[in-house]
């Protein structure tokens, strides 16, 4: 009997135990699904609407790119377009069979859109372009088989369209759009950009950049377990950017670009008699500014790209051919970023400077019997392009002659040690902004290079024997030869200072920002950049009015009687229409020698200012100076003429 009581009392305590424990595990899962759908009920049925709902970004139209009467340059189209959803493509169970399958219905290698589909490359929540502009019948077939393939998205996106003609007109000064970097993800990242955007990469497109872009807007599905959308639950409509007014002509930029080919294909055909071989041309650059605002009317550089090659993402083929250095750099804007040294264009600063501190006057005698062997030039003589034997200074700057400004040159090299004039000429081409970027509005400027003998010093850091300033440094620099570096868009406002009468304003494509409603947001000023006439100027020089006077007339020589442009624009009726203007030749070491032309017109009331520039062209007023003439014989409605040239500056 008692040993019946303590079994039943070891029964008794076991089925407590039991109880307690089963009250223990209830009490654990009532507490859990209290957790679950209590305290987290929220997180988990955000997870569930995730897995039922499926947002689409519906992309903004970028703003226009319009000319300064209202043609358009760049504008959208809406393209029939194949995304892949990389979240549903990650769910696939065969997904090369599923590629396959895709790659034969665009037509394409699945090779192609696996590199589309790269982890590394894609934002898992962001739509991936496999092909943009698919044929009308392919991308209904897709679009109405959505249950077929819930990992493809078949929908139209704006896209860029160059309504120009087959060749992109002004394509650096419009430049192209790409895939956002990571360094303008982090400059852009608090104006809500994020990786994979599309963005400005050149040009105004990246300038402006936040005036063209709109904003995005969204379009909300509802999917089934597939991920097929069922229906639509709600859409955002997108804000399309800002239209951009350029100050550009069109028309005029057409025949500066027609105008600069046509220059460098006859520069082929002319012999370097010097070297034996006939000249190369393969670049060069051309700017037609209006120097009383600072517009830039047309801006064009070769060699060229296509600016439909990157619509949707360019190919690596492609981009490997704009970046072979054997196609000599098309994607290089030559009139910003193209550094050469000016040659005789240079001249007129030199003259204004020997006008106001050397004591020159318009007829100072001087004779040129082709050598300068003054002082240490002795036994390392200076040559001038021709013999011009006797000439007074205006003549100087009419027919090019190089031992002049070796004289001044020299001049200021030998009063360096005066107070203040150390860096006299060089402080002159400050004046005009030189060494500095003018501060147009186009991306990835260059600033020049106006040497001194600091410069030079420190340039040649390691290198003691080649940092001494010498005599030849400045006399070199007289001339534009030497270490002297500009861009045509510099060189451009300095003869627009001179145009204007002293006052040069800051170069600017950008002429009116509108809303898509077509509304006025913005217009851009004149902005003035400096005065050379200024006595005031920081810098410690500036050029009297007589001064400058003197330098315009002579310009307005260079075009005609014994001027080194006399042969390029005989028979264009300059008394109608006259053209101030300079040559200059360039010589690189290595290289053959850079083609210039700088002028200004009408002469007493210049509208226009035009630099030409070919590399490896030769001679200016041989080579440069026809282009400019046909680009103004574009301007005033004048036909074609024929002129004769001869070897000249």
């Amino acid at each position: 009997m008692p040993v019946n009581h303590q079994r039943k009392g070891a029964m008794v305590h076991r089925f407590t135990l039991y109880t307690a424990f089963l009250i223990l595990l209830c009490l654990a899962l009532v507490v859990r699904l209290w957790f679950l759908q209590v305290v987290e009920g929220e997180k988990y049925r955000v997870m569930a609407e995730g897995n039922r709902i499926r947002e689409v970004a519906l992309e903004a139209q970028r703003g226009d790119i319009v000319d300064r009467h209202g043609r358009q340059m760049v504008l959208n189209r809406n393209a029939l377009c194949i995304f892949v959803l990389p979240t549903e493509y990650e769910k696939l169970e065969d997904k090369d069979t599923e590629v396959e399958r895709l790659a034969r219905i665009l037509g394409m290698a699945p090779e192609d859109i696996k590199k589309k589909l790269d982890r590394e490359r894609v934002q898992p929540h962001r739509p991936v372009l496999i092909k943009k502009d698919v044929e009308p019948a392919v991308w209904f077939f897709i679009n109405e088989r959505q249950w077929d393939f819930p990992w493809i998205l078949a929908e139209t996106m704006p896209v860029r369209e160059y309504p120009a003609g087959e060749e992109t007109r002004a394509a650096h000064v419009l430049g192209y759009l790409g895939e956002i970097t990571e360094k303008q993800l982090k400059e852009l990242a608090d104006k809500g950009y994020k990786a994979g955007d599309i963005v400005g990469i050149s040009g105004v497109e990246a300038y402006y950049e936040d005036q063209l872009r709109g904003k995005d807007g969204k379009r909300v599905y509802e999917v089934n377990a597939r991920g097929v959308p069922l229906r639509v639950l709600g859409e955002t409509d997108p804000t399309p950017g800002n239209t951009l007014v350029l100050s550009l002509d069109q028309e005029l930029q057409k025949a500066v670009e027609q105008s600069l080919r046509w220059g460098m294909e006859r520069a082929k055909g002319l012999y370097d008699r010097e070297r034996g071989k006939y000249y190369k041309a393969p670049g060069g650059a051309a700017v037609v500014m209006d120097p009383r605002t600072g517009e830039i009317l047309a801006m064009a550089s070769e060699p060229t790209f296509s600016l439909k090659e990157f619509v949707g993402g360019i190919d690596e083929e492609e981009w490997n051919r704009l970046n072979d250095p054997a196609n000599n750099y098309p994607l290089n804007n030559r009139a910003i970023v193209g550094l050469y040294p000016p040659g005789s264009t240079f001249k007129v600063v030199t003259a204004l400077a020997a006008l106001m501190d050397l004591g020159f006057t318009a007829y100072s005698p001087f004779f040129c019997n082709h050598v300068f062997t003054e002082g240490e030039f002795e036994n390392y003589p200076k040559t001038c392009w021709s013999t011009h034997g006797a000439l007074n200074f205006v003549d100087s700057l009419i027919q090019s002659c190089d031992i002049i400004y070796y004289i001044a040159g020299y001049q200021f090299y030998r009063m360096r040690n005066t107070e203040g004039w150390n860096t006299r000429l060089q402080d002159y081409a400050r004046l005009f902004g030189l060494g500095e970027k003018t501060g147009v509005d186009l991306p990835n400027e260059f600033a020049g290079r106006v040497p001194t003998p600091q410069w030079k010093w420190e340039f040649n850091q390691g290198k003691p024997e080649y940092q001494r300033w010498y005599p030849g440094d400045t006399v070199n620099m007289a001339v534009g030869q030497g270490d002297i570096l500009m861009t045509p868009l510099q060189l451009a406002v300095v003869y627009a200072a001179i145009a204007n009468g002293g006052v040069f304003f800051r170069p600017h494509v950008g002429k009116e920002i509108r809303n898509w409603q077509g509304e006025t947001l913005r217009t851009v000023e004149p902005e003035k950049m400096g005065d050379i006439t200024d006595p005031h100027n920081p810098l410690g020089v500036y050029v009297s009015k007589s001064a400058l006077e003197i330098v315009r007339t002579a310009l307005k020589g260079v075009t005609q009687g014994k001027g080194t442009a006399a042969g390029a624009f005989s028979g264009f009726p300059l008394k109608e229409i006259p053209v101030a203007g300079k040559t200059g030749t360039a010589e690189i070491f290595g290289k053959q020698p850079c083609a210039w032309f700088a002028c200004y017109a009408p002469a007493d009331d210049p509208r226009y200012v035009i630099v030409v520039m070919i590399e490896e062209g030769g001679h200016g007023g041989t080579s440069a100076a026809p282009v400019a003439r046909r680009i103004l014989e574009h301007i005033f409605g004048l036909p074609h003429g024929q002129f004769v040239t001869g070897e000249s500056d």
